[in-house]
């Protein structure tokens, strides 16, 4: 049985001057090219496709994006394999003993590389599990970063600084997700010890209605915890508030920011470390 590629190659020769041969060198290439030109648009139309249905069905649209990313991973794969079987149909390739041979190099890839089977098991289990998600802040092993992307070998994992983490999806072990729960921020303060501490907690109700309404990341009251520690030069105070996951950071820097301008308008001090020198008598 002649393939598509042969019965071309017949009906060129038999009209050009050129033997059947070269005929079927031609349009062998020609084939090759429209071949790999299908399988770029195959996989693109597929890889849309997924994304697009993924976004309008889920609410998460991290977790969407993780599973889109790794379902036309997939599908690339699959497609590109099915055009390599058809390009060597088309060479005249007999593509029986590959299919024959594939368990057999499925044993051999089983017991030479374990570890990447094992990375590519716990990568299908990172992601359907919905451990975390790209865009999610996590810890892994000491490294803190955002989460770039979830491949079912390796995951990528981007620090403050940007310097990039690479990790086989095996070896992610002791994860900390900072996204999954709201975060605390905690503004620790201190004022000096001559401070009237009456006055001091008599206006810390108009600081806590100031901050709740100017910061929108706060989804909770703060509340003022009061005296913490006597430290060497100071009292120390506490103030915490509940954030939305991971802006806490930036709400303490700003609260602190608050706590000094309202001390200072109410001629409360916020003192510095000081050290007291006893000179020794005769």
């Amino acid at each position: 049985m002649l393939s598509v590629g042969d019965s071309i190659a017949q009906l060129v020769s038999e009209y050009t001057q050129l033997n059947e041969t070269l005929a079927k060198i031609v349009v062998s290439g020609i084939m090759i090219v429209v071949w790999i030109i299908i399988g770029l648009l195959v996989s693109k139309i597929v890889s849309i496709i997924i994304f697009k249905s993924l976004k309008v069905k889920n609410s998460n649209p991290a977790r969407a994006e993780t599973v889109a990313k790794l379902l036309s991973s997939v599908f690339k794969y699959v497609i590109w394999f099915v055009v390599i079987m058809v390009i060597l149909g088309e060479l005249d390739i007999d593509i029986t003993p590959f299919i024959a041979s594939a368990g057999v190099v499925g044993l051999a890839i089983g017991f030479g590389a374990q570890e990447i089977v094992r990375d590519f098991i716990s990568g299908f289990f990172v992601i359907f599990d919905g451990e975390f998600n790209v865009g999610d802040v996590v810890e892994s092993d000491g490294f803190k970063g955002t989460v770039k992307s979830i491949g079912l070998r390796t995951t990528l994992l981007q620090n403050w600084k940007g310097e990039t983490k690479i990790i086989n999806n095996g070896n992610l072990g002791n994860i900390i997700n900072y996204s999954t729960n709201n975060s605390t921020a905690i503004i620790d303060f201190g004022v000096a010890y001559d401070t009237d501490l009456p006055k001091l907690y008599e206006l810390m109700p108009e600081l806590l209605d100031q901050i709740e309404e100017d910061y929108d990341d706060i989804i909770e009251k703060p509340v003022f915890l009061g005296v913490t520690e006597l430290a060497d030069s100071s009292i120390n105070m506490r103030i915490i508030a509940k954030t939305e996951p991971m802006k806490h950071f930036q709400v303490e820097r700003d609260i602190r920011r608050d706590v000094v301008l309202h001390c200072d308008k109410h001629d409360l001090e916020i003192p510095f470390p000081q050290v007291v020198v006893h000179n020794a008598k005769d």
